[in-house]
């Protein structure tokens, strides 16, 4: 009989409170204060740029003024923060839940559709997209959080209405939402009714071991506290197997959605809201990372927007540690996963789902993006290699993208050469080939500490490309971006699957 599984979970906060500590010294900045004027300015983004670069080390950050609807991007060291600069930046932070439902009660309170949610089976939900904001000839830009109204009496079931923040005026038809529609897509109803208690760790530390040995030991981040300016879903970092790194930083920063014929969106969507999922166990460091004793059950699984817990669970199912939350960006639900293997595979997963809406009946493709900062043993002198069956393997020698090549059986391995240890990337058999909206499959960049995501572009596909400037990846500290693309169409056949991602096995070459 094998050796028993323990898992440990404590909080970890080197590191993770930075922004916290900083927050008050930031919006103080002189910098900031000369752009920035209001009583409520909050640290909306903040990054370290630099891997373990210590107490100076070189940072950015994102200040915002709620009231003002401004904001100012901060860089500068930690050693030094009189000496930072600061620039106009556009930067919009989603409605949170008081602002939502303030939109709601103006829209319940409005003439037209205040009567239509009162009907039976009404419902008002997150739209695609959250904002529809203003912007003004001087500048000036009025933010306007959309509202979706379902009203299935009728023959228009579907409509989004803005509603301008300042003074909770309703807008019956902002700019750049979908329009009115008959369709009814998705038979879920929004509910994410569970509890969302203050408190808990930023972050945590897991170890676990089968015995004496100790398996794995990383930092989870839960998608709330998650880096770049979207969120990532649950992060990890520093990802030890057996005692030895392998991971530096692992995240899905970037996910978009297209239409066919663009009958919805395109949309960028967030990867920071958590939503209720069902997970049975314990809670050992506070809300927000549970210890199951049972596998968690998502919307996946349960076909319902319901559950007890949001934030990130944890779970041993006999073979491999499996790190799951859920999220919702308007009326889609994902599923962020990660399974760490007892012989060392890595498996990063992402599922697709959404409640009621107007959208996901007409034929569409998810595109998600991780970002694997891999430094196989400890090293950050790592190369690639990509094989085809034609060519076998072949080291990629400078930054560039690539599409799959599944008649090829197109992988990629990242090796420390100075072991000769790494990890081959396998495709998953559901991950499809990027269309040009998707852009391509697999990115190697050199390790930036400015890199953790492509900003909000405004044509909302994915900017991976930008990097390629055609530096040197060989026997560097590089970067792979993974990218997978979920296509789902009701008038077609079903999906194999709605979870989509490759397989990282550890390799010795």
């Amino acid at each position: 009989m094998p050796d028993p599984i323990t898992i440990s979970i404590e909080p970890y906060q080197e590191g993770t409170a930075t922004a916290s500590s900083l927050a008050g010294d930031l919006v103080a900045l002189p910098a900031v204060r000369e752009r920035l004027s209001g009583p409520r300015l909050n640290v909306a983004d903040f990054r370290l740029l630099e891997k373990d670069a210590g107490t100076d080390a070189p940072f950015r950050a994102v200040v915002h003024d709620p009231d003002a609807y401004r904001s100012v991007e901060v860089t500068g060291r930690l050693g030094d923060l009189a000496g930072a600069t600061a620039r106009s930046v556009r930067f919009q932070p989603l409605p949170d839940r008081e602002e939502f439902d303030r939109a709601v009660e103006a829209v319940c309170a409005h003439a037209e559709f205040g009567p239509q949610l009162a009907a039976d089976g009404a419902l008002a939900y997150r739209p695609m997209p959250p904002l529809a904001d203003i912007t003004h000839a001087d500048g000036t830009v009025d933010r306007v959080v959309t509202v979706g109204l379902r009203t299935p009496g009728s023959e228009v079931k579907h409509r989004i209405v803005g509603v301008r923040t300042k003074d909770g005026t309703v807008i019956p038809a902002p700019e750049g939402v979908s329009a009115p529609s008959a369709l009814d897509c998705v038979t879920i109803p929004p509910a994410d009714n569970c509890p969302d208690p203050s408190g808990g760790p930023r972050a945590v530390r897991v170890r676990v071991s089968r015995g004496t040995t100790e398996l794995w030991n990383l930092v989870v981040n839960r998608p709330r506290t998650s880096s770049g300016v979207n969120g990532s879903g649950a992060e990890l970092r520093f990802v030890d197997y057996k005692g030895e790194r392998v991971l530096y930083q692992a995240h899905a920063p970037i996910l978009n959605v297209r239409y066919t014929g663009d009958r919805c969106g395109p949309f960028r969507d967030w990867a920071n809201e958590e939503v209720c999922f069902n997970a049975t166990g314990s809670d050992p460091v506070g809300p927000g990372y549970r210890l199951c004793t049972s596998a968690p059950r998502t919307i996946l699984d349960t076909h319902s927007d319901q559950g007890n817990f949001r934030g990130v669970a944890f779970f041993h199912d006999g073979s491999a540690l499996r790190i799951v939350s859920e999220l919702a960006a308007g009326w889609y639900r994902y599923v962020t996963e990660w399974r760490l293997a007892d012989d060392g595979t890595i498996l990063p997963r992402f599922g697709f789902s959404a409640v009621t809406n107007p959208c996901t009946c007409l034929a569409h493709t998810h595109h998600v993006y991780w970002r694997l900062d891999l430094d196989v043993g400890g090293s950050t002198a790592n190369r690639v290699d990509e094989f085809n069956d034609a060519t076998g393997w072949t080291p990629v020698r400078l930054e560039t993208q690539r599409t799959r090549n599944p008649a090829g059986h197109r992988q990629w391995r990242v090796v420390a050469p100075a072991t000769g240890r790494g990890y081959v990337l396998v495709p998953g058999a559901n991950d499809g080939t990027a269309d040009a909206y998707g852009v391509a499959d697999l990115w190697v960049l050199r390790y930036r500490g400015t890199e953790i995501d492509d900003g909000r572009p405004s044509d909302t596909r994915a900017h991976i490309g930008d990097f390629v400037n055609g530096e040197s990846v060989d026997g560097q500290d590089l970067v792979v971006w993974y990218g997978a693309h979920f296509f789902h169409d009701e008038a077609g056949p079903p999906p194999p699957s709605h979870v989509v991602g490759p397989d990282l096995r550890p390799v010795v070459v």
